[in-house]
């Protein structure tokens, strides 16, 4: 059985605003790097599929479940014989997350947030909320009960983010340092061996082919690895870490970064959010592609753009879900600008 992360539900007539509100919250922990799982109450008939449709087809013959799979989204469409409660639900479809946030379940015991908005829908014959642990409400509400702010969803996710105790998992990448002719193979191992421990992370350090097979056998957790694509400077350095590593994640320590200060480095790691394939610092109004965390879904669009002919490092970059780290970030991890001389 799956984990059961925290719930929490936010309630409220409809027409309230619940929904910005929950939108506006999402978006706010999803930028701290938090896995957000939602959970909707339907007090109707619950129709998505659409008769005629090959999936409605499918269940019309007695399938019990269906499943429709593309490249970015899974549909799970499930005949229910009875009533399913809350709890199995999220268990079994969002356990990996690590907040779930769920919209009405009033009568279900969740901790919930009541929504009030001055002027809005009457509650008369309106069943409040079992458990209302604070509202969020555009005037003042006689409780004794936090009243968070009904148009700061910011404050709202803050309130939440400290209420449950939630936190980011921190990522954990492989380190690719490719070794540079200036530097050579044991000043480059060198680094990986002093950042791999300082980070906790194991690290490859990609190499010519012939100098890696002669390499002498390392201890510890770096590994020299042949550069599968040795034409390609850090192109091919970045797809032999992706192809090699045991992680979903890769670091790109160029060589002309190897002095970057690790906080730098964490600070990368912990920012973007779980939905972002690549992070990277922009530098002077440009992204430093040489120093940015790559994940695993970046491998296939290296392969494509390799087929296609295109060979520069950020030549793909639009093909994959991308966030930045300002100056202004960076440079209170790297004050010095260490890791970006001019």
């Amino acid at each position: 059985m799956s984990r059961l992360p925290p719930i929490v539900a936010f309630a409220a007539p409809s027409g309230t605003g619940k929904t910005t509100l929950l939108e506006g919250v999402i978006r706010e922990l999803v930028g701290r790097g938090l896995r957000i799982g939602v959970l909707k109450s339907d007090a109707h008939r619950l129709v998505l599929d659409k008769p005629g449709k090959d999936s409605w087809r499918f269940s019309e013959a007695g399938a019990g479940c269906v499943a429709v799979l593309s490249a970015e989204r899974l549909a799970l469409f499930q005949r229910l014989e009875g009533e399913v409660s809350l709890v199995h639900v999220v268990q079994r479809l969002l356990g990996d997350a690590d907040l779930v946030l769920a919209e009405g379940f009033r009568g279900s015991g969740l901790p919930t947030i009541r929504v009030h908005r001055e002027g809005g829908p009457s509650t008369e014959g309106w069943a409040p909320p079992k458990h209302v642990i604070a509202w969020a409400s555009d005037v003042a509400v006689a409780t004794e009960l936090p009243v968070l702010p009904l148009g700061d969803a910011a404050a709202v996710a803050e309130w939440v983010w400290a209420r449950f105790g939630v936190a980011a998992p921190p990522r954990r990448p492989t380190l690719v340092l490719p070794v540079a002719e200036a530097e050579g193979l044991a000043a480059t191992v060198s680094v990986a061996e002093r950042l791999s421990r300082e980070l906790d992370a194991p690290a490859l350090v990609v190499a010519a082919p012939a100098v890696a097979v002669s390499a002498a056998s390392l201890t510890g957790r770096v590994r020299v690895v042949g550069d599968l694509r040795p034409q390609l400077g850090l192109l091919g350095a970045l797809f032999t870490g992706l192809a090699s590593g045991d992680t979903p994640e890769v670091l790109l320590v160029g060589a002309r970064h190897h002095a970057a200060p690790v906080a730098l480095l964490r600070g990368l790691l912990a920012s973007g959010s779980p939905t972002a394939d690549l992070v990277y610092p922009l530098v002077d109004g440009r992204p430093e592609p040489a120093l940015a965390v790559y994940g695993h879904r970046c491998l296939s669009s290296i392969q494509a753009a390799l087929l296609s002919g295109e060979l520069k490092l950020t030549g793909w970059w639009g093909q994959v879900r991308s966030a930045a780290v300002p100056p202004e970030t960076w440079a209170t991890w790297d004050p010095g600008r260490v890791a970006f001389p001019v």
